[in-house]
C-alpha cells in the first residue's frame, strides 16, 4: 500500500478554524488520517478556537480524545521551527514527546528562506547536524522519525537537502518532499525527487497557479499552500510524475494535499484520489 491520504489541519488556517472543527471536516470529507500542526507556548487565537494549531505544552490527551471522537488517526506532526536555530532543538524534543503520548511517530521540520548572516553554507550544515545530534537520542527513545521539508534556503537545494538528511548517519532522519515548494524555488520537482527519493518518508502535495508561478518562481523558497485546487495549476503534471516515482519504491508514503481553505480541499482530494485510482495505486 504505497500511499496514505493524510489531511493537514493547516489547510484550514485561512478559514480561522480550530482543531476540532478541522477534525470534524476531515471526517465529513471521508478521510481519516491527520497531519497536525503544532507550536510551543500558548496564543489567544488557539484559546478562542480560531487556530488549527495545538500547543505541545498542553495536555496531549486533549488531542487523543478528539481523534477518538471523530474516528481519526494521527499520522504526522508538523512542528516547524528553522533548523538553523537552537530553538529547533527544544521544539522538536517537545513535539516528539507530545506525539509519542498519542501514537505519532513522524515529525516534519524545515529551515527558512533567509539565514542569519555571518556563516557559510558549510558552517550552517554543520550547525544543523549538531542540532539533530541533540534531538536524535530523544527520537530513538520514542521511535520517532524526523522528516525535513524543502521550504528554505538550503532545503530547496537537492544536494544540500540530501546532505541534511544523511550527514547524521541515522535512519531517524528522512525527507518530507513538497511538490509546490520545490517548484516555486525554481527546481524541477521530478528531477529533485529523483535525487532524494530514497530518503522520502512523507509528501506535501501542492499545486501552483500560473500567475503565482510567473510572479514568484525562483524568487521564493516555498508557499504555505496551493492558491488553487491541487490538479488545477501548472504543477499538476509534476505532481503526477512525483507520485509515480514514489509508487515505484513500494514504500507506504503518507501524502498530504495542501490547498488554501475549505473551498479548495474537496476538489484537491478528489483530484489526487482520481489520479491514484486511475493508475491503480493502493491508497488507505
Amino acid at each position: 500500500m504505497p500511499f496514505k491520504m493524510t489531511m493537514s489541519t493547516d489547510n484550514w488556517r485561512p478559514d480561522w478554524w480550530g482543531v476540532e472543527r478541522c477534525f470534524q471536516r476531515i471526517r465529513e470529507l471521508g478521510e481519516r488520517h491527520v497531519e497536525l500542526t503544532t507550536a510551543t507556548g500558548f496564543n489567544l487565537l488557539e484559546g478562542l478556537g480560531f487556530s488549527p494549531y495545538i500547543s505541545v505544552d498542553d495536555d496531549p490527551f486533549i488531542i487523543r480524545d478528539l481523534l477518538q471522537k471523530y474516528g481519526l488517526e494521527l499520522v504526522s506532526i508538523d512542528c516547524d521551527y528553522p533548523i538553523w536555530s537552537h530553538h529547533s532543538i527544544d521544539v522538536l524534543i517537545k513535539s516528539i514527546v507530545f506525539g509519542d503520548m498519542i501514537g505519532c511517530r513522524l515529525f516534519v521540520t524545515t529551515d527558512s528562506g533567509n539565514y542569519p548572516p555571518g556563516r557559510s553554507d558549510e558552517e550552517w550544515l554543520r550547525v544543523i547536524k549538531y542540532h539533530f545530534d541533540c534531538v536524535l537520542p530523544v527520537a530513538e527513545r520514542h521511535n520517532a522519525v524526523i522528516a525535513i521539508e524543502p521550504h528554505g534556503y538550503l532545503t530547496t537545494k537537492p544536494d544540500a537537502l540530501w546532505r541534511l538528511a544523511t550527514q547524521n548517519a541515522s535512519d531517524r532522519i528522512g525527507i518530507n518532499f513538497d511538490t509546490g515548494n520545490s517548484f516555486i524555488a525554481g527546481q524541477d520537482p521530478v528531477a529533485f525527487l529523483g535525487k532524494v527519493k530514497d530518503r522520502v518518508v512523507h509528501m506535501h502535495i501542492k499545486d501552483v497557479s500560473e500567475a503565482l508561478a510567473r510572479a514568484m518562481r525562483g524568487e521564493e523558497t516555498g508557499i504555505a499552500s496551493s492558491e488553487i485546487a491541487v490538479g488545477e495549476g501548472v504543477n499538476a503534471e509534476n505532481i503526477m510524475l512525483c507520485l509515480d516515482i514514489m509508487a515505484a519504491t513500494g514504500r507506504e508514503i503518507p501524502i498530504s494535499p495542501e490547498a488554501g481553505g475549505d473551498r479548495l480541499m474537496p476538489r484537491s482530494i478528489a483530484w489526487v484520489r482520481d489520479y491514484l485510482n486511475r493508475k491503480g495505486y493502493a491508497l488507505v
